[in-house]
């Protein structure tokens, strides 16, 4: 699939983090999000129905900063999408 990809994100939930921390997971989220589309665009026989919505679930995220589980769920994000 190629061309541009607009992608709303209606509910990121980070129990656990603060609002200032959870902004920061939210920001790393998105620009993983975006350099890893950038490079290797959507994962190939990626549908239009397939990301009108997307429920992660509950995926476990190792310690580490906000910004560290911000990139994680971004990649798991584009893993759910794979093949």
């Amino acid at each position: 699939m190629s061309g541009a990809v607009t992608l709303h994100i209606g509910a990121l939930s980070l129990p656990g983090l603060s609002e200032a921390e959870a902004a920061r997971a939210a920001r790393a989220f998105e620009a993983e999000l975006a350099a890893l589309l950038e490079r290797h665009g959507l994962p190939p026989g990626t549908r239009p129905a397939d990301l009108e919505r997307i429920d992660l679930g509950r995926l476990p995220v190792g310690a580490g900063t906000p910004e560290a589980m911000g990139r994680e769920l971004a990649r798991a994000l584009l893993r759910r999408l794979g093949p």
